[in-house]
């Protein structure tokens, strides 16, 4: 998935009035989250998440199947800033379940001594 891709899919199913730049700073808010939380980068190598609209075509970190995890943050924070704050809390809630699911998947095959991620469970 694409920032822009990621963006194209908030505007299909929850129309909104809110600016390029400001869903490009929540597109950064998840990647940079990802990056530092589950990723264990360094924070100079973080930089590089963080998308402008010139790079609006740049690939985000996840790809299917945990790429929804973009589409629902970003729904969230549209739920959130619109003052929707039930309906928010329903998406957070989605999102939330969305995100450990990765990190579960993620945590059983990656084996930071080694640097890589293996096919099979520890």
């Amino acid at each position: 998935m694409t920032v822009r891709e990621a963006i194209a899919y908030l505007d299909d199913v929850k129309p909104n009035a809110f600016t390029e730049a400001v869903k490009l700073r929540w597109i950064n808010q998840i990647e940079g989250r990802l990056a530092s939380e589950v990723f264990l980068m360094a924070p100079p190598e973080m930089g590089q998440f963080d998308y402008t609209a010139d790079e609006m075509d740049h690939g985000l970190l996840l790809d299917a199947p945990y790429d929804d995890i973009y589409t629902w943050w970003l729904q969230a924070q549209a739920d959130l800033a619109n003052g929707e704050y039930d309906r928010a809390q329903n998406t957070m809630t989605v999102f939330n379940d969305t995100w450990h699911d990765f990190v579960r998947w993620f945590c059983q095959r990656y084996d930071p001594a080694q640097g890589y991620i293996s096919e099979g469970k520890r």
